[in-house]
């Protein structure tokens, strides 16, 4: 544990302390280290979804969050403190965090659980990716941005994606998976869309330590539950838990807030198309899941509406 958080605090210093890497003699450029900060997000979120279906195999869905999230409460304690001129929020904004807390750590990751325990890692990720379409239609409402004919068309396509996504799975119970997982899509978006305007303000690292802090209380109902299922888990179990919290929960999280406020938004959100088909070949690999080529195609139509609706389908 030692050295997970002397490499948070490294990680740290190379993206937030300056251009300079001491004792590595790295000199990044703030656009470059937000590139490498999205490619190490994506690979990190993309062994989550693998990791959440193998977990959910014995514990439920609120344990394994209050876990992951405990955890990687305590791992984001470190680059915390290292964050120089740290501004004390305002009432208002604590309030704020606490929603995007609620939002982005509690519901999100709640029904993803849940959703996976019957949905693939890789379907499950190919139904999050298309979270880029719907901060694109709360734009309308927020931001004052509107859809041409390219985004009519890639709605309409991601529509379609993730129909054929639902027909081509065989009982109940995995649409009620699908249902679940898209209800946390929606919550991520809005999570994505809230926490915009607090970058512009604090440090990203503050933003998403406040947010996995209050998403952690919140989650912390299910703390009896969780005590009972982690006392009785395989140790194999514990692990991917401890790295779920510390690496795509707590260092991915930070990446991303740095990725987000060093790039554009729209190009950002592109490398969120990639994580699907890193997630489908390590479910492959780890879990020999091999999803129905059905689902695949309709999750890759949905995937290619996010894509135009992002790129070339809205307009202040």
């Amino acid at each position: 544990m030692i050295k997970i958080l002397i490499m948070l605090a490294i990680l740290t210093q190379l993206f937030y302390d300056g251009s300079n890497f001491i004792g590595f003699g790295i000199n990044m450029q703030a656009t470059t280290k937000a590139l490498w900060a999205l490619m190490l997000t994506i690979m990190l979120w993309a062994s989550a979804f693998v990791g959440i279906r193998y977990v959910m195999m014995e514990f439920s869905a609120g344990s394994l969050a209050f876990a992951r999230y405990f955890i990687a409460s305590i791992a984001m304690i470190v680059p915390f403190l290292l964050v120089k001129n740290k501004k004390l929020p305002t009432l208002r904004d604590f309030l704020g965090f606490f929603i995007l807390g609620f939002l982005g750590f509690f519901v999100y990751n709640l029904f993803l659980n849940q959703g996976e325990i019957s949905v693939s890692a890789g379907i499950a990720n190919f139904i999050v990716s298309q979270l880029p379409v719907i901060v694109a239609l709360l734009a309308i409402f927020f931001f004052h941005e509107r859809l041409n004919y390219f985004g009519i068309l890639g709605f309409i396509l991601s529509l379609c994606g993730g129909l054929v996504i639902v027909l081509a799975e065989k009982n109940v119970v995995s649409y009620q998976g699908i249902i679940l997982i898209y209800i946390a899509t929606v919550s991520g978006a809005i999570f994505s869309c809230m926490q915009k305007k607090y970058l512009t303000r604090y440090h990203p690292i503050e933003v998403i330590s406040y947010c996995i802090w209050f998403g952690t209380l919140a989650l912390s109902i299910y703390l009896p539950k969780a005590i009972h299922e982690l006392s009785t888990s395989h140790f194999s179990n514990l692990l991917v838990i401890i790295y779920m919290g510390i690496l795509p929960g707590a260092v991915a999280y930070g990446l991303w807030c740095y990725a987000f406020k060093h790039i554009k938004a729209s190009a950002a959100s592109s490398f969120l198309y990639i994580m699907p088909v890193l997630t489908l070949l390590m479910a492959w690999v780890l879990l020999n899941e091999k999803p129905d080529i059905m689902a695949i195609v309709g999750g890759m139509v949905a995937v290619a509406g996010a894509i135009v609706i992002t790129r070339f389908g809205v307009k202040k």
